[in-house]
């Protein structure tokens, strides 16, 4: 049985993760942390850690983490110093974070690299995407994850060459972002490639909350008991 700790607790996210593991035979919840009830000292009981909470909370809560704990983060749009404290712990810890735990984002990350690889920068790039009008970081931590796949896929370095807040004509190699909030969209993502003469359209929806949740739950099952170090949903899925 995985000893299991909810950092916010009452998002969500993290209600998702609650009600999920409470039908999971291998997964006991015995810790919950929120901004209600900052319990960050209960966590040192737990065997593992699923994130979906605030950077002031993960500062917080990585002290108490004991030694050899998976830490499991879907919490974005953190800053460099936050980054770092986590790149820190991931000495004594198995650290797994991804803007996105579905299954059908991480394939579609693939593809998107993929296409990006085999076509030349005459080839226009636009990552769309779209979530509930609460949503706070913008583009999202999954748009930006596409973004590094069809960067990396051109072999360039995506803050270079990201284009957001944009005026004038589309520069040349410009991976660009457009960003859409309303009601209580999950998740829409797409990437596009356009040419002069066609356009390739790849793209995911999120029809409900669960389908994150599962998989941060399917990343804990794979963390527990990793070495101590930096992973990602591509270790998970065997990529």
């Amino acid at each position: 049985m995985i000893r299991l700790g909810l950092l916010g607790a009452d998002g969500r996210m993290g209600q998702a993760v609650d009600r999920l593991a409470a039908e999971d035979d291998f997964v006991e919840v015995v810790a919950r942390v929120s901004a209600e009830a900052p319990d960050y000292a209960s966590l040192a009981q737990c065997d593992g850690v699923i994130d979906f909470s605030s950077e002031s909370a993960i500062v917080h809560a990585l002290p108490h983490l004991k030694d050899g704990c998976a830490f499991v983060s879907g919490t974005t749009g953190l800053s460099t110093g936050v980054h770092k404290r986590i790149k820190k712990a991931s000495a004594r810890l198995a650290v797994l974070q991804s803007g996105n735990f579905s299954l059908g984002i991480n394939l579609l990350m693939r593809l998107a690299y993929q296409a990006a690889s085999s076509l030349g920068d005459d080839w226009d790039i636009e990552i769309l995407e779209m979530h509930h009008r609460d949503k706070v970081d913008a583009p999202s931590g999954t748009a930006w994850m596409l973004g590094e796949a069809v960067a990396d896929g051109r072999d360039v370095q995506l803050g270079i060459v990201a284009s957001h807040e944009r005026k004038g004509a589309r520069g040349r190699g410009d991976i660009g972002f457009a960003v859409l909030r309303g009601g209580g969209v999950y998740g829409d993502h797409e990437v596009r490639l356009v040419s002069n003469s066609e356009m390739i359209t790849l793209g995911h929806s999120a029809l409900n909350r669960d389908v994150f949740a599962d998989g941060a739950l399917s990343a804990l099952r794979w963390a527990v008991g990793k070495p101590a170090g930096l992973y990602s949903m591509d270790d998970v899925l065997g990529g």
